[in-house]
This record gives C-alpha cells, sequence and structure tokens, in this order.
C-alpha cells in the first residue's frame, strides 16, 4: 500500500450523521496507515472545523481545505497552497442586500470565518461545523477572501445569486457543495486541481490516487483521482462519473474501500 494515496471527503462521506468518524472508520484508517498507506482529507470546511478530525486520525499529510482553495499542513500549522477571490464592491452589496432569514452569507478571509447576519441558517451550519462565526467587518471587502458560502432555505435563492455572479464576468468557480450550499470560489479552485497540486507538493513516485466523494463539490476530484469513488448516498451525477459505487457513508464507507484493497493484494498475493 506504499503508493497509495487514499483521500476523502468529510461530510456525507467520512462523517456519520452525528458529525462522527465512526470506529470502524477510524480503526480502518489507522491500519491502513501503519501498512504503509497514505491517507488525507479534502473538504469545503476551514481549518478550524477539521482539526479535530486530524488529531483524532493522527494525519500528517497536508489536507485540502475551503474545496480546493487552500492545501495547509497541519504538522508545520503551514499553508502550501492558496488561492483568493476578490468581489467588486457592487456585488457585495448585492449579495448582502439579499440576506434574510432564509438566507445567509458566510465570507472566510485568512482562517476566519465572518457572517453580516444571525439566523437560524447560520446557528444550524456553525453547530454542524462546530465553529462560530465572527462579526462581519467593512474592511473584508477591501481585501481578497478565500471563500464565499451563500446557505439558503429556498434553492430559487440561490440560483439567482448564482446568475448574479455568473452575470457580473467575476473569475470564480461556483459549485453546490450540499443542495442548499453554494460555494462562491477563487478561479481555478476546485479539489480536483488542488489534487494535483497536492501530489505534486508529495513527490512520491508511481503515487496512485484514489478519491471518495458524495457530492458535486467532489466531482473533479474523483475525476482526477487515478480511481474514483462515489459512496452511496452520492448525487447522481457524481455517481455517474465515478470509477465505483461504494456503500452508504453511515455504513462505514472508507472501511468498506480499504478492505476492498486488501482482497485486491490477496488476489495478487
Amino acid at each position: 500500500m506504499n503508493n497509495i494515496l487514499l483521500i476523502s471527503d468529510l461530510d456525507g462521506t467520512l462523517l456519520n450523521a452525528s458529525q462522527q468518524i465512526s470506529l470502524e472508520n477510524e480503526l480502518a484508517i489507522k491500519r491502513f496507515i501503519e501498512k504503509g498507506g497514505m491517507f488525507t482529507l479534502a473538504t469545503g470546511r476551514m481549518e478550524e472545523a477539521v482539526m479535530p478530525f486530524i488529531h483524532k486520525l493522527g494525519l500528517d499529510l497536508p489536507v485540502i481545505l475551503y474545496n480546493g482553495a487552500k492545501i495547509y499542513c497541519p504538522v508545520t500549522d503551514k499553508v502550501l497552497y492558496e488561492r483568493k477571490i476578490s468581489l467588486p464592491q457592487a456585488l457585495w452589496d448585492n449579495i448582502r442586500g439579499r440576506l434574510s432569514d432564509d438566507l445567509v452569507l458566510l465570507v472566510y478571509q485568512d482562517g476566519q470565518v465572518y457572517a453580516p447576519i444571525r439566523n437560524a441558517l447560520l446557528e444550524k451550519h456553525e453547530l454542524k461545523d462546530a465553529v462560530r462565526c465572527l462579526p462581519f467587518e467593512e474592511r473584508i471587502m477591501q481585501e481578497p477572501v478565500t471563500k464565499l458560502l451563500i446557505i439558503s432555505s429556498r434553492l430559487e435563492e440561490a440560483k439567482d445569486i448564482e446568475q448574479t455572479v455568473r452575470d457580473s464576468c467575476v473569475p470564480c468557480e461556483m459549485v453546490y457543495s450540499e443542495s442548499n450550499y453554494l460555494e462562491i470560489l477563487p478561479q481555478h479552485a476546485t479539489k480536483g486541481i488542488a489534487l494535483r497540486e497536492l501530489v505534486r507538493l508529495l513527490k512520491v513516485d508511481s503515487l496512485y490516487t484514489v478519491a471518495v466523494g458524495d457530492n458535486l463539490n467532489d466531482l473533479t476530484m474523483i475525476i482526477e483521482a487515478d480511481l474514483g469513488y462515489a459512496v452511496g448516498n452520492a448525487h447522481p451525477l457524481l455517481a455517474d462519473a465515478a470509477d465505483a459505487v461504494t456503500v452508504h457513508h453511515e455504513s462505514h464507507a472508507i472501511a468498506a474501500i480499504i478492505g476492498e484493497f486488501k482482497e485486491k493484494r490477496r488476489e495478487l498475493a
């Protein structure tokens, strides 16, 4: 397993409904690493929201954060790769003017997350990611940011903002990481491009990459990987694009995939 890099999404893939890593997944990952395998994470989450899982698994490889906008090394506490996005003031004003009880904006900058308004959607997200959003400051709009996240209880509102951003011609990437989560990312910030950059940074000869995900923000990553898995609960478009579909994430999908590696080795022995 020395030349296998297994890279997993978090929400809806590695984590269960309680936002935890199951004991089955944890033990399988640790055994995989002990046998010489390489394991890391690729997620839309920020540093603070990922560190508990890094510590739990004892990871020492760089992790992909913000859906590909940043690669961070937990050992050195250094950012190895980062992209940022700048928005014109008119676009900032347009998005902020739409905020309501049904729509919230989160802005990520320099390892912090800010929100112009607080509502139930924001509090639910804070609970899920175990983070606390700081009050928004006008200075934030004057500097590039890592990403913007729109959470809406009505999909048509998120779609309207998506179209507004497209009409503005701001160079960026947009993807839905959950059905009601619209991510506005820097241009060329995708999990697939970040995986390619991670492989370059690792400098391991003949590295074989295996990526696992559940939603559309994982699409570029499972296409970029040598072997792309969709979990059983994946978005239909992701499942169609994957090389293989494994079990539902609640059935310890990562452990199931690692089990398949072992079976392959036995077959080749």
